[in-house]
């Protein structure tokens, strides 16, 4: 009895994780620091995961060392249940969480490794990204391309370095500058 109690839970449990599996997407953006942009996505709920990298660009194995990532973007690769968060709704996310009308960086982050954009899979992932932007937006929808996670010690990096990220927040001038556009 113990055994098949114990075989229908495994079966419950494996069954359960192959559906969310099954379920999960991904969506791509750019929005600065993939810092800032891990810890804005991570706090939604349907976000299983916030992945930090880079994408956009052609040079190959990108890294984050000075002169490394060549023409790509910083980027985060949100993994999301659609049954609980639309594409939608992630691309509404971003436009409320970057500065939507600076294409030469985000904030205090200067250049094109810092540039927003947003990336879609399929036509209408496009046309929705399109129909939401907001009317001063210079945020390029483009289609995505590779993405290249970056080590580690950079994944979660809002979490293990509490203080030195808030604090790189705070004089970066994202949370004010993010308000205003908001309506804040």
């Amino acid at each position: 009895m113990k055994k098949t109690i114990v075989a229908c839970a495994t079966l419950f449990i494996a069954g359960s994780m192959a559906l969310s599996t099954a379920t999960a997407e991904n969506f791509t953006y750019s929005g600065g620091c993939f810092w800032c942009t891990e810890a804005d996505s991570e706090k939604l709920d349907g976000v299983s995961e916030v992945i930090s990298g880079f994408t956009g660009g052609t040079t190959p194995n990108p890294r984050y060392e000075y002169g490394k990532w060549g023409d790509h973007r910083e980027a985060a690769q949100v993994i999301y249940d659609p049954e609980v968060i639309s594409y939608e709704s992630l691309v509404r996310h971003v436009y409320a969480t970057i500065d939507y009308e600076d294409r030469g960086g985000q904030f205090c982050d200067r250049g094109h490794s810092y540039s927003p954009a947003i990336y879609y899979k399929t036509d209408a992932e496009r046309v929705i990204a399109e129909r939401l932007a907001p009317k001063t937006s210079v945020v390029p929808i483009e289609l995505e391309s590779a993405f290249y996670p970056v080590r580690d010690e950079h994944q979660d990096f809002y979490k293990k370095r509490v203080v030195k990220y808030e604090y790189y927040r705070l004089q970066c001038g994202r949370n004010s500058r993010v308000g205003t556009l908001n309506g804040n």
